[in-house]
């Protein structure tokens, strides 16, 4: 299966696996909501697991890059979030968390996008740096089913609409992915990229 018909096929899977979803409104569960706070955090460390199997020279382009797609990825939800005021479903209801900051902050899904975010740099990785490791194929699998249980926990935990998560999966795959992509062209392994030397022994490659 190609790179293309693999990204075709998860984001099938994540729609209908939340597409029976769209016809509900939950109410507000906290314990269902911490329960998407703890799935995101294993989702954002997952990656983690690329310094277990990476040479050391390669720890300064993962972590660099990781570290800017996840910062990209914050920011970009952050902006959206305040530029976009759509309630919450919980907004009304008597059951509903205390903090009323973020009864206008629904769309998209922050948790998502962050969490698609890490699952689609996890995968980018594998296929462009180690297309060869099972155990990063692992993790991407891992990655990926960590996000949509997230999207899923914070549909039927009562803090966002479907159209919410599924724009928030949407977005952060993209940055996801656009981080490995612009490592691995900015890295030596493009061989066609022109030499920028700084110094004696510091350098890069650059192509666009």
């Amino acid at each position: 299966m190609s790179r293309k018909q693999t990204a075709i096929a998860i984001v099938l899977v994540f729609c209908f696996a939340l597409s029976p979803l769209a016809a509900f409104t939950f109410e507000y569960n906290e314990s269902l909501s911490k329960a998407s706070d703890i799935t995101l955090g294993l989702t954002l460390v997952t990656p983690g697991v690329l310094g277990l199997i990476a040479p050391s020279s390669d720890y300064i382009a993962i972590v660099s890059s990781y570290a800017g797609t996840m910062v990209s990825a914050y920011g970009v939800r952050t902006v959206l979030k305040h530029v976009i005021h759509k309630p919450r479903p919980y907004v009304g209801q008597i059951d509903r968390p205390a903090d009323t900051s973020k009864d206008y902050e629904s769309f998209p899904s922050g948790h998502s996008i962050m969490a698609f975010s890490a699952a689609a740099y996890a995968q980018t990785m594998q296929l462009l740096f180690y297309p060869d490791s099972t155990t990063m194929k692992a993790v991407s699998a891992t990655t990926w089913i960590l996000a949509a249980t997230t999207a899923t926990l914070r549909v039927i935990s009562g803090n966002h609409y479907l159209e919410d998560v599924l724009a928030g999966a949407a977005i952060g795959s993209a940055i996801g992915f656009l981080g490995p992509y612009l490592t691995y062209r900015l890295l030596q392994r493009d061989s066609n990229a022109p030499h920028i030397l700084a110094g004696p022994v510091v350098g890069m490659r650059v192509s666009f």
